[in-house]
């Protein structure tokens, strides 16, 4: 039987995944709601795992050796492997290794075995590479966050376009653009943002960059707070780890071209700002593979040959 195996990149809004074979070449790829265990629960994570295995080996999940979940939602050095387990007890496949989300950015990125690497999507969490260890900055939700991230982005869009109504800010081009997303009232928003999870949230993030775009001040304030936060952690990085001078970045937010010119502005000089070639979900894979002895040079080369066709 042809051996197979699962790479998943788990983000805050959104779960992609791919089967590849033995040889590197991908089979079938699947994307659907958030896994983040933090969020969901582990059950919920865990039934959301079993079912993008099913799909992608069209029930037939005994031809896959193994699986690498790259998810956010990993905190605790105990989150990785209880998620793992229970992965592996609910799908039936014994090999299951789970990771920060993080760690994908970085196989996306980078051969290197030293770097900053951060990812800024829903949530922002910053790691320090270095050759025989990674630390983690920060990461730790929204609640606890310091910055930085698609939740703070449009936490912050939504309190300057509720603190125009209320006179108690300054006039903003954001205040019409969030009426027309939410398709509401804002006295009615603000009961929304405690009924829904943290990507709803996030999800008026966009609103402070098409904003920013046509002068407005407020807006501009927002993206610059908010880069100038996530710089801070990633210089901080930088700072007290042998971790080198590239800063791979990935999420919605990092990747913006407009984010990634504000980031670097703030980054410490000789620091170097990398953004993945490919998609996250080919750094799972590529974790899958070195982690169970699969070459991984396909992988990328596979990705990178569809990129130039689109």
């Amino acid at each position: 039987m042809t051996r197979n195996y699962i790479g998943i990149d788990g983000g805050g809004t959104k779960t992609a995944a791919i089967l590849f074979d033995e040889e590197g070449h991908v089979l079938a790829r699947h994307v659907t709601g958030p896994c983040n265990p933090n969020v969901l629960g582990f059950d919920e994570s865990t039934a959301r795992v079993k079912e993008i295995v099913e799909t992608l080996t069209q029930g037939e999940p005994r031809s896959v050796a193994a699986i690498y979940i790259g998810t956010a939602g990993i905190f605790t050095k105990d989150d990785g492997p209880r998620f793992a387990a229970a992965v592996s007890r609910a799908c039936g496949i014994e090999k299951v290794k789970c990771e920060n989300d993080v760690m994908n950015v970085v196989a996306a990125a980078t051969d290197a075995d030293r770097c900053v690497a951060g990812v800024s999507g829903t949530g922002m969490i910053v790691y320090a590479k270095e050759p025989d260890r990674v630390t983690r900055l920060d990461g730790w939700g929204y609640l606890l966050g310091l910055g930085g991230s698609g939740y703070d982005i449009g936490r912050d869009v939504i309190r300057a376009a509720v603190g125009e109504s209320e006179s108690t800010s300054a006039a903003t081009a954001l205040t019409p653009l969030v009426e027309r997303k939410a398709g509401m009232t804002l006295e009615n928003l603000v009961l929304e943002v405690y009924r829904h999870e943290p990507a709803f949230v996030a999800s008026f993030a966009p609103l402070a960059f098409e904003a920013e775009a046509t002068g407005d001040a407020i807006a501009k304030d927002i993206l610059a707070a908010n880069a100038c936060a996530f710089a801070k952690l990633l210089n901080r990085a930088a700072e007290l780890y042998d971790c080198g001078n590239e800063v791979v970045v990935s999420g919605g937010i990092a990747t913006n071209a407009r984010f990634g010119e504000l980031l670097a502005e703030e980054l410490n000089e000789g620091l170097r700002l990398v953004v993945p070639s490919c998609p996250q979900v080919i750094g799972a894979c590529i974790n899958c593979a070195r982690f169970y002895g699969v070459d991984s040079a396909p992988l990328r080369a596979h990705d990178e040959a569809t990129s130039s066709q689109r």
